[in-house]
């Protein structure tokens, strides 16, 4: 089966997620988009003709404004992570990420015999490849959707990957 049957599968409406990002940021046209996209007015010109708006741009705009990527993308799920050090839109936005992060804060001795013993880890975590292996062979842009959708839902896992970048 043909990677670009796939892709087309997978095209994000250019002008949903547009009016997404105008309502929510300060970014009014598309040069205001193209300095965080790294991409030229042209470009996205090009883009908005072909009614495609990539997964890549919705991740770095919403890396910018603390949004989800998911909700940029289809308007659904979670729209705001956190307002934390970041540019804000119209409205001041909730934390969710020290909402989460009070939640796993929360003591573990309930669950001290259900957490996974090494051999089920290793399971899980090799369930999880294999999966991302497969989407992968089927469209290549699903596995940095899914990054980009883990770092939405898990920003202590962003947090964590830009400290151990190196």
């Amino acid at each position: 089966m043909s990677t670009r049957k796939n892709i087309k599968k997978y095209k994000n409406n250019f002008t949903a997620a547009w009016e997404r990002i105008k309502e929510e940021t300060n970014i009014s046209n598309f040069n205001g988009l193209s300095e965080i996209v790294g991409k030229t007015q042209p470009s996205i010109s090009a883009r908005k003709k072909a009614g495609d708006f990539p997964i890549e741009w919705a991740y770095l705009v919403a890396k910018e404004y603390n949004l989800s990527t998911e909700w940029i993308l289809t308007g659904k799920g979670l729209k705001c992570l956190s307002t934390e050090g970041k540019k804000t839109g119209s409205y001041q936005r909730p934390v969710v990420a020290e909402k989460q992060q009070n939640e796993v804060a929360e003591s573990t001795e309930k669950y001290e015999e259900i957490l996974p013993c090494g051999e089920e880890r290793e399971r899980f975590l090799e369930l999880l490849k294999s999966w991302l292996l497969e989407l992968e062979e089927t469209d290549p842009k699903r596995i940095y959707w899914f990054e980009c959708a883990f770092e939405d839902r898990f920003p202590e896992f962003k947090a964590w990957k830009k400290i151990n970048k190196d």
